[in-house]
């Protein structure tokens, strides 16, 4: 279903003569497809955005459109993907403890997620959704391979070294983003400006929360 990403060897472009114009790489092409369909989404909800549109819009010829996207479905997953599940979280080598490295994982998704442009994309999904089953399945689809994951991993790790390895991992992911980065989204989605300190202190003592009531539970477990 997804278009294939490029290598980032295939963004190199090839030798070219003298006199010719410069080619566009394949990534730049498939990046400025994507802005495209961005702005058709925004401007034209799902229903009526059409490859017609997003080709016009993003400059490109519709056989370029279709060779790196062979349907408008997979146009918008690759979209949605790309600017709201993929996420490669840093690597924390001076976190002190695992609450710390906590965190700093969740301050780093909600900078990605909170950005301005992210959140006109969440908007135009959110005003497509109700009228769209395409919207609807590409987001499960992108859910279930994606946006927790990053969390299911860290949560399961952290569970395990604490000697308490969990069996509903998914359902403790959601509630650790709901908690923290879900709420900043929420409010993003409200309230344009987000303060940086009063974001980074929320995600803190949400964490702190989870962790608290998590050890509450497992001690709950042992005393019965």
């Amino acid at each position: 279903m997804n278009a294939r990403i490029p290598h980032e060897t295939d963004c190199c472009a090839a030798a070219r003569g003298p006199g010719r114009p410069p080619e566009m790489a394949e990534c730049e092409r498939r990046e400025k497809i994507l802005g495209a369909a961005d702005k058709v989404l925004q401007t034209y909800g799902y229903q009526a955005a059409s490859m017609d549109k997003v080709a016009q819009c993003s400059g490109m010829s519709k056989r370029t459109l279709y060779q790196l996207f062979p349907s408008k479905q997979e146009l918008f997953h690759a979209l949605i993907g790309a600017r709201l599940f993929c996420f490669s979280p840093c690597v924390r080598v001076d976190a002190a403890t695992p609450e710390d490295e906590l965190i700093g994982l969740l301050q780093d998704i909600a900078a990605r997620l909170i950005r301005p442009e992210a959140i006109e994309l969440i908007r135009a999904i959110i005003a497509s959704a109700s009228e769209s089953e395409d919207i609807r399945h590409i987001m499960l689809s992108l859910k279930d391979g994606g946006e927790t994951n990053v969390f299911k991993r860290w949560l399961r790790d952290y569970c395990a070294a604490q000697g308490h390895p969990e069996t509903d991992i998914e359902q403790r992911a959601r509630q650790l983003f709901g908690m923290t980065v879900g709420e900043l989204m929420l409010n993003a989605l409200v309230i344009k400006n987000i303060n940086e300190d009063d974001s980074r202190a929320y995600i803190t003592s949400g964490a702190q929360l989870f962790l608290s009531a998590l050890h509450a539970e497992w001690n709950t477990r042992q005393s019965v």
